[in-house]
């Protein structure tokens, strides 16, 4: 068990048991490598058949993020296809079996939720969010593709919300993220060890633990101050995403003369971006329908090897991590990219 994943519990007024997970490396603002997803999920299994446990509670330590992702830096330094495949398998197997797990799940998503974070938050039944929260799946800066049940949550969006974030790595705040379902509820930070002491005070003995966990939420939450600026351009985002193309897309976004800072913003991360990832992007919104969330992570495994085999990654994560020239010198624009490219992420 590595010391970047801390579990403990904390025993309710009625004999029942409170599961608490700490991400712990906030160095890395909680982003997680391969051996804390093992450990996640070895807990959450264990936690699974402790007749006990109650709910189960995931935050990230100190003040600045619940997780900024994956460990993408490790996956440039894997050998071949077994290690790379062995890294997906494992952070998705773990959303997979959060999607589908039993007892209530909170994710308290204060500070930096990004990419693989994002993933881990949108997998809880109860999703906290805070005036601090900042959101994105940015992965068209690094050459992947919004992964980690990305390409399950951002189609399922109001309008063509999801792919404007996904084909820009559009950043977001927590008053977006009710209104874009990645929220439940809007807590102040300063109110989680109060969380934790109602839920030690609940009573837990009835059935229904995910109404029960609910309600204690909605005892804490408030109504933001300020409204959502994602509602504010909503009609203004449709209408960019409602072309007939991708190429007719990237035109629209790179001919943009509105006066939003929010659009503005997400496409200046647009253009700079792979556009490898944004072809993909559209190709799983427009034409990958699978019928439940585990076949998808079963479409994202395959995409994600290939990406990092084949694409676009590797000269992503040199510009932005190793190098940090922030000049990736991407392999095809949208004009040049070969015919049948784009297929070969999907077989």
């Amino acid at each position: 068990m590595t010391d970047l994943i801390i579990t403990n519990t904390i025993k309710t007024k009625d004999d029942h048991v409170i599961g608490v997970m700490t991400l712990n490396n906030p160095k890395a603002l909680n982003a997680q490598n391969l051996d804390m997803v093992r450990a996640m999920r070895e807990r959450l299994l264990t936690w699974r058949d402790e007749e006990k446990v109650a709910a189960v509670v995931i935050h990230g330590a100190g003040e600045r993020a619940f997780c900024a992702g994956g460990d993408i830096k490790s996956l440039t330094q894997a050998t071949g296809v077994d290690d790379v495949r062995a890294f997906f398998e494992q952070e998705y197997g773990l959303m997979a079996e959060m999607y589908d797990y039993p007892k209530p799940l909170l994710a308290w998503g204060h500070g930096v939720v990004m990419g693989g974070g994002l993933g881990l938050l949108s997998a809880c039944s109860h999703k906290v969010v805070t005036n601090e929260t900042l959101m994105a799946m940015p992965e068209v800066s690094i050459g992947l593709f919004p992964d980690a049940g990305g390409s399950w949550f951002l189609n399922r969006m109001m309008g063509k919300v999801g792919l404007f974030l996904g084909l820009t790595g559009g950043r977001f705040d927590g008053v977006d993220a009710l209104y874009l379902g990645l929220g439940d509820a809007f807590l102040a930070h300063d109110d989680f060890e109060k969380v934790l002491d109602a839920c030690v005070r609940a009573d837990w003995q009835g059935g229904d633990h995910h109404g029960k966990l609910s309600q204690i939420l909605s005892a804490f939450h408030q109504n933001p101050v300020r409204p959502s600026q994602i509602i504010a351009d909503f009609h203004t985002i449709n209408q960019l995403m409602n072309q007939g193309s991708l190429k007719e897309v990237d035109s629209a976004l790179k001919n943009y003369q509105g006066d939003s800072a929010f659009i503005s913003s997400a496409i200046d991360s647009y253009i700079k971006g792979s556009d490898t990832t944004k072809a993909i992007t559209w190709r799983i919104y427009h034409h990958i329908k699978p019928k439940s969330v585990r076949a998808m992570f079963e479409i994202e495994k395959i995409v994600a090897t290939q990406c990092v085999l084949q694409g676009d990654f590797k000269e992503g994560v040199r510009a932005l991590l190793i190098d940090k020239d922030k000049n990736p010198k991407w392999r095809y624009t949208l004009a040049d990219m070969p015919d049948g490219w784009i297929d070969g992420f999907f077989g």
